[in-house]
């Protein structure tokens, strides 16, 4: 059950990053300026995927439970960097486009499981 919750993750987060990727072409969008205190801000979106499946597998295969602890944190800070840099995309583009229309306030009850 986890493998497959990992893999579905990793499925996400390879779209997300293609998703991201493209936007970023076709808008002819740059990345935000990226903050030195940080190395992951550094990473490319393609290096920042590679890191994010290299991590899976370390933790995949990791045996000692502190280890594992040390690499799920890291997944999960190159999982919010993603996200923050889609986030951030998706607000610029939004701002860039006001035509098309936001989606209700209202959360999507057909998305809960």
């Amino acid at each position: 059950m986890i493998h497959s919750a990992l893999s579905e993750i990793q499925q996400v987060s390879n779209k997300v990053i293609e998703l991201s990727d493209g936007l970023t072409k076709q808008l002819g969008l740059q990345e935000a300026p990226k903050e030195p205190e940080h190395d992951l801000k550094k990473l490319s979106a393609q290096d920042l995927n590679k890191s994010y499946q290299g991590l899976q597998q370390q933790i995949q295969q990791a045996t000692n439970p502190h280890k594992k602890l040390k690499l799920q944190n890291k997944l999960n800070d190159v999982h919010h960097e993603i996200s923050n840099r889609t986030q951030k995309q998706l607000t610029t583009f939004a701002e860039q486009h006001p035509e098309i229309k936001q989606p209700d306030s209202e959360p999507d009850q057909s998305l809960k499981r």
